[in-house]
């Protein structure tokens, strides 16, 4: 009788370490990633994980094998195999070049309300458009970083906007430079408040500057300080119930730009949309086989703040590691800086509101969805 019993526990531990084993990697009301080899031997996403910008990635990261080739300052490292882009004058870049904006205007082409965004900038530029210091409200609230601390953040929104944590929103953030920051209500913000969007302008901690330890060699600079704070920035307005992670977008340019794309990089799920102009080299150090958010970087073959590979770079990985739908575009534009047309900036300008209108959900007053 006992050697039945003995049997018996066996047979139900045998089949339950059985119903185990095949019910692992199931979890019900989620998609079960298609088997299969993908980019860089990441599972497949299924068509349901593709419709609704699922990650089917396993949660350990696999370094981008673009990141792993690089070469770190006094360390070995194999060959960039981007490096060719930043040959900006080459023939193989301008054919590049010329085949991503040809993609970027005929899918451009297809998002409604760029003719009146357009005409609303150069209303505003020209200080025609009509008076809205009335109907927009700029709170001058602080958000609380990882650590601690309390930094500047301003919001702008309409003053009939209702804050039910479901607003189209861009962020933006800034370092300090010992000049004040530029006017927040500029025609890019204007534009944006009158389509029913909220706009943030945050401050993040100096992550250019060397950090050293007591004792120790300067080191490289750290901008994982300004990051953080960044994504802090960001969670404020889901929490403070402007926004949610869907319908909030990443801007900016120059150093902001650069944030920006770091920002996507380095959380691809924190982000609705992104409009970067490139990013650092460490923080193209990216997962494999991830959903990045709808995104267009706008840049220059020319720029004399940011080096133009970087956004081209950026482009070239995201596109390559890109597993869903969402589209990476790149604008590059033939110059800019004091000598860039202002009808080429409005138009740049403008591409970015249409995209993030299509994708955060704003429109211009009057449309309908």
């Amino acid at each position: 009788m006992g050697r039945l019993r003995g049997l018996r526990r066996m047979s139900l531990a045998a089949g339950m370490a059985g119903c185990l084993a095949g019910c692992a990697g199931v979890t019900v009301g989620h998609p079960t990633a298609v088997p299969g080899s993908g980019p860089h031997g990441m599972p497949q996403p299924t068509a349901t994980q593709i419709a609704v910008g699922a990650n089917p990635a396993p949660p350990a990261p696999r370094m981008n094998p673009f990141v792993a080739q690089l070469k770190r300052p006094g360390g070995a490292g194999g060959e960039n195999p981007y490096a060719w882009l930043e040959q900006v004058h080459s023939s193989r870049t301008r054919h590049w070049i010329f085949v991503e904006n040809r993609a970027t205007r005929e899918a451009m082409a297809a998002v409604p309300g760029r003719a009146w965004i357009r005409k609303r900038l150069a209303q505003f530029e020209a200080g025609g458009g009509r008076a809205v210091a009335g109907d927009i409200v700029v709170e001058r609230v602080q958000y609380l970083t990882p650590d601690g601390s309390r930094l500047p953040m301003e919001i702008a929104h309409r003053r009939d906007s209702i804050r039910d944590g479901n607003q189209p929103t861009l962020l933006t953030v800034y370092h300090p430079t010992g000049k004040p920051p530029a006017p927040l209500l500029r025609p890019f913000v204007l534009v944006w408040l009158e389509m029913g969007g909220v706009y943030a302008r945050a401050e993040v901690r100096n992550g250019l500057t060397p950090v050293a330890a007591a004792g120790n060699p300067p080191r490289m600079p750290d901008r994982a300080i300004a990051l953080s704070d960044l994504y802090a920035a960001g969670q404020s307005l889901i929490d403070r119930h402007y926004t949610r992670h869907e319908r909030l977008g990443i801007y900016g340019r120059g150093f902001a730009g650069l944030m920006a794309g770091a920002a996507i990089t380095g959380r691809p799920d924190f982000f609705g949309l992104a409009l970067p102009t490139g990013a650092w080299v460490q923080y193209r150090q990216i997962s494999s086989g991830n959903c990045y958010p709808p995104t267009l970087i706008v840049t220059a073959e020319d720029n004399g703040t940011v080096r133009p590979w970087r956004g081209y770079e950026l482009a070239a990985v995201l596109q390559a590691e890109q597993l869903c739908r969402h589209p990476i575009l790149i604008r590059i534009d033939g110059d800019e800086g004091r000598g860039e047309p202002a009808a080429q900036r409005r138009q740049a300008a403008a591409d970015q509101l249409a995209f993030a209108a299509k994708w955060l959900g704003a429109q211009p007053p009057g449309q309908t969805p």
